[in-house]
């Protein structure tokens, strides 16, 4: 297990557009813009992923990695953290699992608050590996963490405030 900082565009998203809950992206949108710690945002390296796709979905992926070429990593959990700190403008500090002991080791930190406590931390690599592979045979598409933001900036589906403080610091 290492952190990381990563770009938006290096972060493969979640397909759970828009994010769920305007008050808890707020929240974490007032703690990043105030330049607070939030916790890391799980993630596995696009690679060892992409073993688990059927060949329609590594078609779907390898089509996807060609417009986006920095896109390196499949997040596990985090949409309103990666949300909340693109719009701020802050980098995304990520714990990346290459193993499944990076996971054990990992539980640990939820007690420290530097992890969520997530289904995530119930299952082995293989098993997360598999949780993404049938989250994307549901909805067969990508987007990285900075396209689902733009999209959701430019749809004007954000909570007040937001959208113009991302357009500020473009």
């Amino acid at each position: 297990m290492r952190t990381i900082e990563l770009e938006p565009n290096q972060i493969i998203t979640l397909n759970d557009y828009p994010v769920h809950s305007d008050s808890v992206l707020s929240a974490y949108f007032t703690k990043c813009k105030a330049g607070k710690n939030i916790p890391f945002v799980p993630v596995i390296a696009k690679d060892l992923v992409r073993k688990y796709f059927d060949d329609n979905l590594l078609e779907e992926l390898e089509r996807f990695e060609r417009q986006n070429p920095s896109a390196e990593y499949f997040m596990l959990d985090g949409s309103h953290r990666t949300t909340a700190l693109t719009l701020s403008g802050r980098r995304i500090l990520a714990i990346t699992y290459g193993k499944t002991e990076d996971i054990i080791e990992a539980r640990k930190l939820v007690s420290t608050g530097q992890i969520l406590e997530s289904e995530t931390l119930d299952d082995s690599l293989e098993e997360n590996c598999k949780v993404l592979n049938n989250h994307f045979k549901e909805k067969p598409y990508f987007m990285t963490v900075e396209q689902k933001t733009e999209k959701m900036v430019k749809e004007g589906i954000l909570p007040k405030g937001m959208t113009g403080y991302y357009r500020s610091l473009k």
